[in-house]
């Protein structure tokens, strides 16, 4: 039901259509707080779009609706961009109405609907069936690999939690929240965080992934090799809002011995072919795929930048295919993004009419003095500037937010062609495309991607410390110099990671998980004589982590010399010893606070005021 208008005439409206109908009321301001209802229903949703279009928030909210219930948008009269996407240099005027108008097509003229929901089913007797074979299997004496793979709104994570109700079981998931549904069935298990649980200090028999498809590939396999004696069970949204990584699929679950697939066809909360799910997946393209490709018979390939204002849906749709299928978070916002977002730039190499690779590129940086000064300070914020802000803010470069920059912000070959110099080819072409100061690229590390890149002339300059749930790989920052100043940053930017890398990845280490032998080799390859450490950079490490923004693996070489050379009696007892423990022992941070009986976070904002007292003190 679409009601237009001003946001009160809409808003009495819907009031008036429902009626007692138990309703969820949502507008944009609400993205946050519905994550935390993921797994409960209504008979109605009401979704205010007076503010803008989130289309992360409507692939949320469609699942809550119970079969025979509806979907209430409140429209105004004119589109409603998204002021977001007008990222520096850009304006407002200059983002994009594709997505909305995507949105106005796919209503078309809403058909009058008589709310009349159902109850939810209690299950299906195709779920019933499945609960009992997986709880054979993970009561089995010998340990079990099974991987549930289905639709959203199938209760894959109700049958996992049901069948596994009463057993000593473990979850684990990117995020809690991914995993509600299934503790709500299961409320004995044990949530652990997936890297926690990587490290191996816990020996479960029965370890449950939900959303698998949002771990990365490496991580998944760190669980199987560290646990090897439990039975797993991986579960995971074939399309959904919440992105899907077809890694999952092509590369993890192909390498998995004697694994068992099971699925789920039948929806629980609505009828098979249900007209709200159909209109979602259509307007969010939840159900993209990569094109069919034929048998590869000397196509002529053509690499171009292409034009969003005239992408046809089919182009449309193998495009975001091919997104979804190499990236393991590909939202429904980033279609969006896609679409709209000024910055960026979209490239496909093409097998005669059929793309089968595809480069999202964003232009970055140019910032002027004052605000890149800014930034590095912490006393302003940028967003979608991801290389320029990494560069100001980690590595205290002022300078390099103010060189204009292209980061390659995703590049997608089909998996039909990888390996064929397809990611080559469309490389080159945005370097052929584009003249900015400098090309510059963030992805998680591994030896394969770092050793591409460094063919196409890009280095390394930083690596991340911190290794995510999601990618389970230390986050790396490469760029490609192409003036004399971009040149001149990255020498110095490679001298300073050269001085710092050796400690950064004993803190690595620490944290219970060590680099491949091979990534450490690839990281190290090629380093130049390291940057001296003298007292005005050691400064500016200790200001940049006490007073600004930077995080402490960036600054920890710093910081260490200067503990070292400060005497910590005027700590009080807890701060000297977090100083004490972290960086002279280089305690990880879990062992940290478990010490320090405090949560991680309380520890890492404890062990900055510890700095700054400590600098107030001798060094300031």
């Amino acid at each position: 039901m679409v009601f237009r208008g001003s946001a009160e005439h809409t808003a009495h409206a819907a009031a008036a259509y429902l009626g007692e109908v138990d309703a969820l009321w949502v507008s944009i301001r609400d993205r946050n707080p519905i994550r935390r209802l993921l797994g409960a229903t209504w008979e109605a949703v009401v979704l205010d779009l007076h503010a803008g279009f989130d289309p992360d928030l409507l692939g949320r909210c469609h699942g809550f609706i119970l079969g025979g219930g509806a979907l209430v948008l409140r429209m105004p009269k004119t589109p409603v961009l998204p002021s977001a996407l007008a990222l520096h240099p850009y304006s407002e005027e200059q983002v994009g109405d594709r997505m909305w108008a995507r949105l106005e097509r796919a209503i078309g003229t809403p058909a009058p609907h008589r709310l009349a929901p159902r109850p939810v089913r209690q299950g299906t007797d195709e779920q019933s069936k499945l609960v009992a074979t997986l709880r054979a299997r993970f009561t089995d004496n010998e340990p079990r690999r099974i991987a549930l793979i289905a639709d959203r709104g199938r209760g894959k994570s109700a049958a996992l939690g049901l069948a596994a109700a009463g057993l000593s079981t473990t979850v684990t998931a990117a995020h809690p929240d991914h995993a509600a549904e299934l503790l709500r069935f299961a409320p004995d298990a044990r949530f652990i965080d997936p890297l926690e649980l990587a490290r191996g200090t816990l020996r479960p028999p029965l370890i449950l992934v939900d959303e698998a498809a949002a771990l990365s590939v490496p991580l998944l396999r760190e669980l199987l090799r560290v646990h090897s004696q439990a039975s797993f069970a991986f579960a995971s949204t074939v399309h959904g809002y919440e992105g899907h990584g077809r890694g999952f699929s092509l590369r993890f679950l192909p390498g998995v011995p004697e694994l068992e697939r099971f699925t789920l066809r039948t929806p629980i909360r609505w009828d098979p072919d249900d007209p709200l799910e159909s209109f979602v997946h259509e307007v969010l393209l939840l159900n993209a795929a990569p094109p069919a490709l034929p048998r590869r018979t000397g196509p002529r390939l053509q690499a171009r930048t292409l034009d969003r204002a005239s992408l046809d849906e089919p182009t449309l749709r193998a495009v975001f295919g091919l997104l979804v299928s190499a990236h393991y978070r590909t939202t429904p916002a980033d279609l969006q993004r896609l679409l709209d977002a000024p910055n960026l730039s979209l490239h496909g190499l093409f097998e005669d009419d059929r793309v089968a690779a595809v480069c999202l590129s964003a232009r970055e940086g140019g910032l002027p003095e004052e605000q890149a000064t800014a930034l590095t300070r912490g006393a302003y914020r940028i967003r979608g500037h991801a290389l320029a802000e990494t560069l100001a803010v980690h590595s205290g470069r002022a300078d390099a937010a103010q060189l204009p920059m292209i980061r390659s912000v995703r590049t997608a070959v089909h998996p039909d062609r990888r390996r064929l110099g397809y990611g080559r080819m469309l490389v080159e072409h945005l370097h052929g495309t584009h003249s900015p100061h400098l090309f510059g690229t963030m992805f998680g590390a591994t030896p394969e991607l770092l050793s591409f890149r460094r063919a196409q002339g890009y280095e390394l300059v930083r690596l991340g410390v911190s290794r995510s749930s999601r990618t389970g790989e230390p986050s790396a920052v490469m760029i490609r110099p192409v003036h004399a100043e971009a040149h001149a940053l990255l020498h110095g930017l490679r001298a300073t990671l050269a001085r710092d890398l050796p400690l950064q990845l004993e803190l690595m280490e620490g944290g219970g998980l060590p680099l491949s032998p091979a990534l450490r080799e690839a990281v190290l390859a090629d380093l130049p004589a390291p940057a001296p450490l003298l007292q005005p950079q050691i400064t500016e490490m200790v200001l940049a982590y006490a007073f600004g923004p930077r995080p402490y693996d960036a600054a920890a070489t710093g910081i260490t010399a200067f503990v070292r050379s400060t005497d910590l009696a005027p700590l009080g007892p807890q701060a000297r010893l977090l100083v004490q423990r972290r960086v002279l022992d280089r305690l990880p941070w879990a062992e940290l606070a478990a010490e320090a009986q405090l949560g991680i976070p309380a520890v890492m904002r404890a062990l900055r005021r510890a700095i700054r007292t400590l600098y107030g003190v001798g060094g300031g």
